[in-house]
């Protein structure tokens, strides 16, 4: 049953990350015209679902590989 329910969250909020995703891509794109707190807006709510998917990933088991900085 606990099974269930998590598994009813975590698709709740991945369905939720992909809805702000889809509205935040034309707001930062080239002919946007946001102000700094709507850009801060949509940052949070980017950064919230990207937790929101990282907690996922980390509770499935799955690992995220290290990020490692290319010298360029």
């Amino acid at each position: 049953m606990l099974s269930l329910l998590a598994d009813r969250i975590e698709s709740q909020q991945i369905e939720t990350a992909t809805v702000i995703v889809e509205l935040a891509r034309p707001m930062v794109g080239e002919e946007a015209k946001l102000t700094a707190d709507e850009l801060r807006w949509i940052a949070s709510r980017l950064i919230e679902s990207l937790t929101d998917v990282l907690h996922i990933a980390e509770s499935r088991g799955q690992r995220i590989p290290d990020y490692e900085e290319s010298g360029e």
